[in-house]
């Protein structure tokens, strides 16, 4: 943008309203109204200040170096707010807000360096304003909008409107502020037009969703406390062992409470996870969540229950904590300040499948699934059992639940037993004999790690999760949960339905309500009469010599793919076969001059090309010198005698006859390889 003359106010507010917008669109970081007001004050007061400064005669440098103090000195004081150095907190900006969970707190140590860019963009704008050009009003207003584009992945401005209007106020300036030679009246015409194309192109580009947007948090690595805790597991027998003993005060949705999910085992124990992070930070579970799913809310008070784990009805979405920690991997909350007395609320979904689909259900062969099947080998005999178990099932849900039904066969829940989850355990467990301690007799968590054991030898992603059942309602509508609620259970995961629960644990019905019934209920099988198998080398999925795959249901309605891939290659050729047969008892219905089309056709495909201007007996006799054939002219001679003399011609040879040796000639002349598609090939069709 050129001018003559020195800016105007008018130039002045036109800058200031670009870089407000500009700033706008960074303050979209943060879903609050004090972000968006610091920002748009800290685009608009220094490019004001500045240039009545210079208006009333300060050199511009002087101006703009006092500013820039000033600035730095509200950066100071924002910075000692929060409790670091100014230094510190410019250091840190980039890594800080790449790894601050979104959307951004109102914290002044995440305000200081966009405030800061803001503010000296806007200098650098109003210095620029008495230069010849005066395109560093937009410049900078592009920066500041793509700087909050890339703080949010593009949600900042989802619509397109910031970016229409950064677009319609540069034309503003262009046509309005802007001394051409051009009148203002053409500069009008042709600004209109392009505001409204290009308008509509924004809007249009913003309701197509990018596929996979340009996420910076990716190139930094966020922040993590190592916690180093040991599993709830073991205290499932001490709960079980006060079963009044009251844990939690509960307000909410009725739904089962989650304590700690687990999802390694290391053939002793399960472990729990080390690294947490802020929750809405850089991480993802392994495996993507499923199709369908349900949010609950509730209000948990500690009551009881102690410790750091803060119970939630699923992978938290939100939570009051302040210093609550997420494993992004489980969706495990840990508070390092959590108290006796903590109280909190907290928001989280869980995968919801429709239970109809649950009988034709897949389990997934991925990278990312086989961490939830990796386990030390079994020993012989339950890996035989673990084989026995599912002989009888056809698909992965039905494996689960003979897996469930056969571990809570005959088998007794007893707060007394034994704890442990060790292979040693767990063989005891479920081979164990009478009179060996510990048979067939356990706690919940025998129970679901049995579950998960067998489960994932038979190639079913399988974890732990330690939590609570809904607890008993009170009068006030709140939920006591006592230490009889406690509980450990096993979940499956479904391709594209997610984690699945189940309820190996006797007199447990927490997780089968509206489940789908399977054919037949397998129970546990005798291990004395299992027959003896081949180990396998690994917690595999079988014992056999090669792992067997579980069945896949999903390929069952793919069986019509080959047919119709067949079809579709077919039909086309079935069809051009019958318009070229078509066309050909046509043109012979007509006598010679039908033939001699036929000629036309054949020498088409032979690749022969006819002039037009070239007469029929022309063309037969190059025909015939080029098959090495004398029938090509007579047929052309039948043909004009036909269709010019004054009858049919001397008897003699029929048409029919010399047209098939011409055809029969014509087809020889070609390649091998190409003499199969003269009967479909279709460029008769256009001559």
């Amino acid at each position: 943008m050129s001018s003559t003359g020195g800016p105007t106010w008018w130039h002045t507010a036109w800058a200031a309203s670009l870089v407000a917008v500009g700033s706008i669109g960074m303050a979209g970081a943060w879903h609050h109204w004090l972000p968006v007001v610091v920002l748009v004050v800290g685009a608009v007061v220094p490019m004001l200040v500045l240039r009545l400064v210079i208006g009333l005669g300060v050199s511009r440098w002087a101006a703009a170096s006092v500013l820039v103090l000033l600035l730095t000195l509200t950066a100071y004081l924002m910075a000692a707010q929060a409790g670091t150095s100014l230094r510190g907190t410019l250091e840190d900006a980039i890594p800080l807000l790449l790894t601050e969970p979104r959307p951004y707190p109102v914290r002044a140590d995440l305000l200081v360096a966009p405030l800061m860019l803001t503010a000296l963009v806007s200098l650098f704008a109003g210095l620029r304003l008495d230069g010849r050009t005066r395109v560093e009003p937009v410049g900078g207003a592009v920066l500041l909008y793509m700087a909050g584009a890339l703080l949010t992945t593009g949600r900042s401005d989802p619509w397109g409107i910031l970016a229409g209007l950064l677009l319609v106020l540069a034309l503003l300036g262009w046509v309005l502020l802007d001394e051409h030679t051009e009148p203002k009246r053409q500069r009008i015409a042709v600004s209109g037009p392009a505001v409204a194309v290009l308008v509509g192109a924004l809007a249009s580009l913003g309701l197509v969703p990018a596929a996979h947007p340009f996420e910076p948090r990716t190139l930094v690595d966020p922040p993590v406390l190592l916690v180093e805790a040991s599993s709830p597991l073991p205290q499932l027998g001490a709960w079980a062992a006060n079963p009044d003993h009251e844990l939690l005060r509960v307000r909410g949705d009725a739904v089962p409470l989650r304590l700690v999910t687990l999802d390694r085992y290391d053939g002793s124990q399960w472990k729990t996870a080390t690294d947490y992070t802020r929750l809405g930070g850089i991480g993802a579970p392994p495996v993507a969540a499923g199709d369908r799913q349900r949010t609950s809310t509730v209000t948990v008070q500690f009551d009881g229950l102690g410790g750091q784990w803060l119970p939630a009805p699923g992978r938290p979405v939100s939570v009051s904590e302040v210093d609550a920690l997420v494993d992004p991997s489980t969706g495990t909350l840990y508070d390092p300040a959590a108290t006796a007395d903590t109280t909190y609320d907290v928001t989280a979904v869980v995968d919801a499948p429709d239970p109809a689909d649950l009988v034709s259900a897949t389990v997934p062969a991925s990278h990312e699934a086989a961490r939830y099947l990796r386990q030390p080998d079994l020993p012989f005999d339950l890996a035989t059992y673990a084989k026995a178990v599912t002989g009888q099932a056809t698909s992965p849900y039905e494996q689960a639940i003979a897996i469930e039904t056969a571990v809570k066969h005959e088998r007794r829940l007893s707060a007394k037993a034994i704890s442990g989850s060790a292979l040693w355990r767990i063989d005891n467990f479920l081979l164990g004999g009478p009179g060996r301690p510990g048979a067939r007799i356990g706690t919940s968590e025998q129970f679901a790690t049995a579950f998960a054991l067998l489960a994932r030898f038979n190639g079913l992603p399988t974890r732990l999760v330690v939590g609570f059942k809904p607890g008993e309602v009170q009068a006030d509508g709140t939920r006591i949960i006592h230490g009889r609620d406690a509980l450990a259970w096993p979940e499956v995961y479904f391709t594209r339905l997610g984690w699945v629960p189940f309820s190996p644990t006797p007199r447990d019905n927490t997780f089968t309500a509206d489940r789908p019934k399977v054919a037949h209920a397998p129970v546990d099988p005798d291990p004395s009469t299992t027959a003896p198998t081949t180990a396998p080398a690994g917690g595999g999925a079988a014992v056999d010599d090669e792992p067997r795959a579980a069945p896949d249901r999903a390929t069952a309605p793919l069986r019509w793919v080959p047919w119709a891939v067949l079809g579709i290659l077919v039909l086309p050729l079935l069809l051009l076969a019958a318009v070229r047969r078509l066309r050909s008892l046509l043109h012979l219905r007509r006598g010679p001059t039908g033939a001699w089309a036929e000629v036309l056709d054949a020498l088409r495909l032979a690749g022969l090309p006819v002039a037009a201007a070239t007469t029929a007996p022309d063309i037969g006799d190059r025909a015939d010198r080029r098959f090495g054939i004398a029938v090509t002219r007579r047929l052309a001679e039948r043909a004009e005698r036909v269709a010019f003399g004054p009858g049919p011609g001397p008897a003699g040879r029929g048409p029919a006859a010399d047209l098939r040796v011409v055809r029969r000639a014509a087809r020889a002349s070609l390649p091998w390889w190409r003499r199969w598609w003269w009967t479909f090939d279709p460029r008769v069709l256009t001559r």
